[in-house]
């Protein structure tokens, strides 16, 4: 989501007690370490996504960081066509969105982000073609377990630049620690953290690891993807009441179904509900249809 004035007050409202000041880096610091994406392309806009570091230094613990962002028609980012500027912080684990509006239909778009002065990597994106189509072409994927094997498929699709989109059908990540479900402990992928994941931080690191993954940054940086979930993005097996793999001791499922939700929109390029109302406002996150 875009980090707008408005939403930044809200969070406030919500927890954030006392405003912080905005802060840079220091200039060794590469705020980019989880790559760029694109996703939910319309005939008209399309989600940009990155997350900005913060610094090691403790004071950056609730730190407000600034960026900015622009897209162009030509991977040189001389033709600038939109641009814009916010605000990212800790309530949202220092993720960016950006609704990319005003676009034209069927149209490759390039796009970066700034912080403290340093560029992300260029990115593509497409938005989707309207009317009569001579052909639409789309690459899928699921089940994408970081410890039992590396992301060639990922690589793959990556080359493919007559792509029009990506569709993730749904277990971007899995939830098991150490030892668990398709494990190879030959490939030193183990997962972080080293524990079944069950709150929101849990979720979150998870998200980062994978988010590491060469692979996974550059199918996310040629492509714009359309995500839907599966059951791995909370628990094995979920239902409305619970989960096979939410145990005793894991906590209340309502709990950590949420948290995974909450961590699930924040690292995936994708609008908070996909509709966007007369009002041009997106519907809040409760009112999503979860299981």
């Amino acid at each position: 989501m875009a980090i707008t004035r408005r939403r930044f007050f809200q969070g406030a409202a919500l927890g954030i007690a006392t405003l912080p000041l905005l802060k840079t880096f220091a200039s060794s610091h590469q705020p980019f370490q989880h790559g760029v994406a694109s996703g939910d392309p319309l005939t008209d806009r399309v989600i940009l996504w990155t997350r900005i570091t913060p610094d090691a230094d403790p004071g950056f613990q609730q730190a407000i960081i600034p960026y900015s962002w622009e897209m162009a028609l030509d991977p040189q980012m001389n033709q600038i066509v939109r641009s814009g500027e916010g605000v990212t912080g800790p309530h949202v684990d220092y993720t960016v969105k950006v609704d990319a509006e005003s676009l034209v239909s069927g149209t490759v778009y390039y796009y970066r982000f700034f912080s403290n002065g340093k560029p992300s990597p260029v990115a593509r994106t497409r938005t989707l073609p309207e009317g009569h189509l001579n052909r639409l072409r789309l690459a899928f994927c699921s089940c994408s377990n970081y410890p039992a094997g590396y992301f060639n498929v990922y690589r793959e699709i990556a080359r493919r630049s007559e792509l029009d989109a990506v569709l993730h059908l749904g277990d971007y990540i899995y939830e098991y620690g150490p030892g668990g479900f398709g494990t190879n402990n030959n490939l030193g992928r183990s997962p972080l953290p080293a524990k079944e994941i069950t709150v929101l931080q849990d979720y979150r690191q998870r998200y980062a690891q994978y988010r590491t993954d060469p692979d996974l940054q550059e199918v996310h940086r040629q492509h714009p993807f359309i995500c839907v979930w599966d059951d791995h993005e909370s628990a094995n097996d979920s239902w409305k009441g619970g989960a096979q793999n939410h145990n005793f001791g894991e906590g209340i499922w309502e709990s950590r179904r949420n948290d995974a939700i909450q961590a699930y929109f924040e690292w995936m390029p994708i609008r908070e509900s996909g509709i966007v109302d007369q009002f041009g406002q997106k519907n809040h996150l409760s009112e999503i249809p979860i299981w």
